[in-house]
């Protein structure tokens, strides 16, 4: 005999999502405006390491 359960699967509000993805976004700009030199390289870099 198979029991089966149900599972719940909770999802995060849309408000924390959009929230979090705005820290996130912060964070980015934040750290693109603190490098200096091949701003772009090291960022793309950082990026594909993350």
């Amino acid at each position: 005999m198979t029991a089966t359960k149900a599972v719940r699967v909770s999802l995060l509000p849309d408000a924390v999502r959009r929230e979090a993805l705005a820290e996130a976004s912060r964070f980015r700009g934040e750290f693109y405006e603190c490098l200096a030199a091949r701003r772009d390289a090291l960022f793309e870099l950082a990026d594909a390491v993350l």
